[in-house]
């Protein structure tokens, strides 16, 4: 073989070398393409799902501490609030609630007092007619009237002692009207908090899409705290304004 053909040979196989690695490159890169946008797509997909899945869990969850809240607005309104008024904060609420819990715990304690005090009395005088009716026993000849006199008054003295024992329920009662009041207070704070952040956020997040989620999330709370605390910077009508815009 000539100097000649060698060369073209060369040539040949140079030119079938460059060819098949043209179609390897190119069928590799179709392939990855393919794959990448599968695997892009497959991700977006997955993406929008999970989002779609909390957005409707914090819309369900948001609806239900609205139900709430509206129940509560409803049982504790008073009789002249018309459906037309502005509904009450929900601190103000729960606090109503509470006030009339110590109410009744005010007034069951005075009551109880009352009659504890006649009961007391009471029984001074029954031990006072016991006394004397033992005195009158050894005095005079004992007859039926006297025996039937000492009996009904030690009856008296026993149901005096039973009254005393039952009127102890107010201890328990009160005790438990306590709890109440301090579970609403807890309930309180626990509603109000999870409505209004969440509610601030995602009305931040409408706002200003590209906005740090943390940083969205700390003002929410700020802003939560600060409307639970002394009125300073905002009047009423703006905290109404606010959950009004919320929903409440």
């Amino acid at each position: 073989m000539t100097h000649a053909e060698q060369h073209a040979q060369q040539d040949m196989l140079q030119l079938a070398m460059d060819s098949l690695t043209r179609q390897v490159v190119e069928g590799l890169t179709k392939n990855l393409s393919v794959a990448l946008e599968q695997e892009l797509t497959r991700s977006l997909s997955q993406s929008l799902v999970e989002s779609e899945f909390y957005r409707r869990l914090s819309r369900d969850m948001r609806s239900g501490l609205q139900e709430i809240y509206q129940e509560i607005s409803r049982a504790t309104r008073p009789e002249s609030h018309t459906e037309g008024e502005p509904v009450q904060q929900a601190e103000q609420l729960f606090m109503e609630a509470s006030r009339q819990l110590d109410d009744i715990l005010q007034t069951t304690e005075q009551a109880t007092e009352e009659i504890m005090d006649v009961v007391e009395k009471h029984m001074a005088l029954q031990e006072e007619a016991k006394a004397m009716l033992a005195k009158l026993r050894k005095t005079r000849k004992a007859n039926d009237d006297i025996l039937k006199l000492i009996e009904i008054n030690n009856e008296l003295g026993d149901n005096l002692i039973k009254i005393m024992t039952s009127l102890s329920f107010q201890d328990l009662t009160g005790q438990r009207i306590k709890r109440i009041i301090s579970a609403l207070k807890r309930i309180e704070a626990t509603t109000f908090d999870l409505y209004v952040s969440t509610g601030l956020s995602i009305k931040a997040r409408e706002e200003a899409p590209s906005k740090d989620l943390e940083t969205i999330a700390q003002e929410s709370k700020a802003k939560t705290t600060q409307l639970k605390g002394p009125q300073l910077d905002a009047s009423q009508n703006d905290v109404d304004d606010l959950l009004k815009q919320l929903g409440l």
